[in-house]
Parts: C-alpha cells; sequence; structure tokens
C-alpha cells in the first residue's frame, strides 16, 4: 500500500449528501465536554442541541455549556445532594448512563419487579415503569445515556418518572448507501476517518495508516469479529471504542473476572459478552485472572462458537465481538522486538495456539503514527452516534457476505479458520468502504481483500512460531480474487 495523493476534504459535499447527521468535528474538542468524561456519541448529540454552529466554541458558547452541564450533568459527589433534594420533593433531571436489571431469588413466588440503575450515582434499585422499558429495551443490555426525571416516592423509593434517550435510531441502510454512492472512494474513506475523529489531510496519515485505524471498525460491522491489536503507546488504539456507541464496551487492564464477562453464578446476571456488540480489552499485557482456566475454556468455546456457558448455566448465545488491545516494544526501526511471534508480551495464558487460532488478524499498530494534537479532525464528519449505528447496522447485511465468498480464492495450504477469519475481514472492509456495493474486483482486490490476507498473516506467522503443527502448511497464505 502506497501514499494517496492528497485531495481537499470537500466539507461543502459532507454538508450537503448529510444534512444534520454531520457535525464540524472543531466543535467538541473546543467544548470541554470529553475533559469530563462524556462520551462522543452523546456529546456531539448535545452540542448541535445547545449551540449548534460551526467552528471552535466562542467564549460565550462554552459558558454556555458549562451552565448546562453544571445544571444537567452528574457527579460522583453529587450523589448526596441529589438526593437531598428528592427528599425535599423536587423531580431532579439528569443526563446519564442509565441501565435496568432484573434480580431472580431462587424459589421467588413474586415476580421482581425491574429496577433501574444509575452508575455514576452509584443508585442501583430506582422503581421504573414497564413501559419505558418496553419502548427502550436496550435499557436491559447495555444501558442506554438520556435525560432521567428522577424523583421519590412517599415510601423513599427513588423512581425513574421519565426517559428521552439521546441515542440515534435504526439507521436506513439504503439510504446510507445511497450517500455513499456520492462520494469517490478516497472521499469516503476521509469521511470515515474523520468522522473517526481523525484529522485525514495530516501528513502522516498515509493510506496504510488509514487502512489499519479503519481496521479498528471491522468488530462493529461483523458479529463475532474478534481481533488484536498491538502497538506501542500514544496511537489511539482505545479512543473510537470509547467514543463511538453505548453498546461497546472497554475494561482496561487489572483483573477481569469470569463473572463479569459470562455469567455471574450469585446474581444470575449476563456478562459483557451476553450484553454488549462489542468487549474491548484495553492494556491486555497486564491482564490478569485468578484462575485463567476457569475464564480461557469459555473464551475458547465462545471464540469458537458464539456461544457460552458457565455455572452450570444453559448455553446463552451473542453476537459480541472481542478487542484485545496491548502494548508492546519497538526496536531502533520502529519494529516489532519479536516479529516472528508478536504475543510474546502478552500474559503466558493467551500463547496458546487454540486460543490465538481463533482471532481473525492482528491490527498492526506499529504502522500507525503516534497521536498528535494537529492529528485530531478539523472537518465536517458524520455525528459518532449517528456514525456508530450505521456501522453496527450493518451487520445484519448478508449481501457482502455472499460478494465475498463469491469472489475470494484460496490456495490449499489455508486452514478453514484462516479462510473464514480472511473471508470475515474482507467483508467487513466491504461494508466499511463500499457499504453500497459498487466497487470492481481490483477495488475488492485491493481494499478490502489484500488488507483481510494481512490481518490474518499476523496469526499464522504466531501460529507457525508456536505450533508444529501449523509449520506443516507452510508460512504464507495465499489467496486471491476470482
Amino acid at each position: 500500500m502506497s501514499s494517496c495523493d492528497a485531495v481537499a476534504y470537500n466539507n461543502d459535499l459532507v454538508r450537503i449528501v448529510f444534512g444534520n447527521l454531520c457535525i464540524d468535528k472543531t466543535r467538541l474538542p473546543s467544548s470541554g465536554l470529553s475533559s469530563m468524561g462524556v462520551p462522543s456519541f452523546v456529546a456531539e448529540w448535545l452540542l448541535d442541541k445547545i449551540v449548534p454552529g460551526s467552528g471552535a466554541l466562542t467564549a460565550l458558547e462554552v459558558e454556555k455549556v458549562n451552565i448546562f452541564v453544571k445544571k444537567a450533568f452528574p457527579r460522583k459527589d453529587d450523589r448526596n445532594e441529589i438526593i437531598f433534594d428528592l427528599t425535599q420533593g423536587e423531580v431532579r433531571k439528569l443526563i446519564a448512563l442509565m441501565q435496568v436489571r432484573i434480580k431472580l431469588e431462587q424459589g421467588g413466588k413474586v415476580i421482581p419487579e425491574p429496577l433501574a440503575q444509575i452508575p455514576v450515582l452509584n443508585l442501583t434499585e430506582c422503581s421504573i415503569a414497564t413501559e419505558i422499558i418496553e419502548r427502550y429495551k436496550l435499557l436491559l443490555r447495555q444501558g442506554i445515556w438520556g435525560k432521567i426525571s428522577l424523583a421519590m416516592l412517599s415510601n423513599g423509593k427513588l423512581e425513574v418518572m421519565g426517559f428521552e434517550p439521546f441515542q440515534c435510531s435504526q439507521v436506513n441502510l439504503q439510504s446510507y448507501a445511497d450517500c455513499r454512492a456520492k462520494f469517490n472512494t478516497q472521499e469516503w474513506r476521509d469521511l470515515l476517518f474523520c468522522s473517526m475523529g481523525f484529522n485525514p489531510q495530516h501528513p502522516n496519515y498515509h493510506l496504510e495508516a488509514k487502512t489499519w485505524i479503519l481496521a479498528r471498525l471491522l468488530p462493529l460491522v461483523e458479529s463475532n469479529y474478534y481481533v488484536m491489536e498491538l502497538a506501542p503507546k500514544g496511537t489511539g488504539k482505545s479512543f473510537v471504542y470509547e467514543n463511538i456507541s453505548s453498546k461497546v464496551t472497554l475494561i482496561s487492564g487489572g483483573k477481569v473476572t469470569p463473572a463479569q464477562l459470562f455469567i455471574n453464578g450469585k446474581t444470575k446476571e449476563v456478562g459483557l459478552l451476553g450484553r454488549h456488540d462489542v468487549v474491548v480489552l484495553d492494556e491486555v499485557q497486564s491482564l490478569t485472572f485468578d484462575n485463567p482456566d476457569e475464564a480461557i475454556g469459555p473464551l475458547k468455546n465462545y471464540l469458537a462458537s458464539g456461544r457460552y456457558n458457565r455455572s452450570g448455566f444453559a448455553d446463552i448465545s451473542s453476537d459480541c465481538g472481542l478487542v484485545m488491545l496491548a502494548n508492546i516494544e519497538l526496536d531502533e526501526e520502529l519494529r516489532p522486538r519479536n516479529e516472528e511471534n508478536l504475543i510474546a508480551n502478552l500474559p503466558h495464558f493467551f500463547a496458546e495456539s487454540a486460543l490465538i487460532d481463533r482471532f481473525a488478524g492482528i491490527i498492526p499498530g506499529w504502522e500507525i503514527p503516534k497521536f498528535q494534537r494537529e492529528m485530531t479532525a478539523s472537518q465536517i464528519g458524520l455525528k459518532m452516534d449517528f456514525f456508530g449505528e450505521a456501522l453496527l447496522s450493518l451487520r445484519q447485511d448478508n449481501r457482502f457476505t455472499s460478494y465475498v465468498q463469491q469472489h475470494t480464492q484460496f490456495d490449499k495450504n489455508v486452514t478453514v479458520r484462516d479462510q473464514n477469519a480472511i473471508l470475515k475481514s474482507a467483508s467487513g472492509f466491504l461494508k466499511i468502504l463500499y457499504p453500497h456495493l459498487e466497487l470492481t474486483l481490483m477495488d475488492y482486490q485491493g481494499d478490502c481483500l489484500e488488507p483481510a490476507r494481512r490481518l490474518r498473516q499476523a496469526i499464522r506467522n504466531s501460529l507457525y512460531f508456536l505450533d508444529d503443527e501449523f509449520r506443516q502448511l507452510g508460512r504464507e497464505i495465499y489467496v486471491e480474487v476470482k
């Protein structure tokens, strides 16, 4: 892949085609909302409601945003003050993430009531009307950001009186494809890149770097997609996952329990893999398990079949993707020190060929330049909530799988897992870059199939190093367009 010729970014075209679904990406950095822990998919929605416009926020607009945030966004230390106001008969309107859980008790004769949780305030047992839950079923899964009306009942129990979600509703994929048709491939790639929060016109972001940054979107467009990204610090590995959708959750380093990932044996609550569309494990090089076998066994089963069980519960099926992000050391030529075995720096329980083989690929983060302030998007891009929902909606479209199966041919030395991984990655790149399915076979080869092969080749290299069984097949994966 070579660098692409610089082409002026067409802000006017983006505005004409997408209208109120796009936003000036300079608005958010100048608002201060990101430093307050507000994810981009919420912050951009709010900015467009409170201070619509273009360019960096003026001092007056920043003040307006700050007044709104101070009034509406609760912090953890606001809990007692909010509860006091509620005891005085006030109805507090808050903007926060809300989830709904149902606690089951063994032998219970009474059907338990659903309870709303507001994690930022550590409120776990708020009454909520079933009508609200029926309208917004995602509350039962990963939860939804929105405007919450909270009050206290005469019996002292907190109740959610009303709820208005902030997230984008279902995307019309045909309209999305029609919009794509109005851009050439480079214009579309740059629009996606900008929408992720990166400046597509920065000279360090050549075509190859853009390809691997866009590869971070593969778990959103493909169900049950499992990928690693290994990179030095500072390349922005986790940024898009933290900001694109509440259906994506990120766990940063430290200890992860099987109860978190799979199912809690005590509360019977389904874990992260059963509630989210994508789970991201960050800082994997420092990840620990009390009992690795208790986690790795079910994880291998899940990565192979999309199902898991634990503690005697029935199988749970999920289409959740899994992303593992880890820092690696580079040599003086800015190449991985252990390029023959990229997983050498990961915890020892990952160094098992049966587990590694279940991943579609390794994103070569060392090919991505370290992030600097001037690399932040400054053009007109898609609003993050719409962008995330459009990508996730593409999961359900099987036409892309049919295309890649029809136009991909493998050599005899390619295993079934190699083939499935490459087809899945190629389908993902196709959804990202060509949602309208208008492309040549040369486009498919260069933009979809070759990056998919390279992702999987990194897995094959590690398997070749770890396990003699894989050496019999040879190292190189051979695949071509047909």
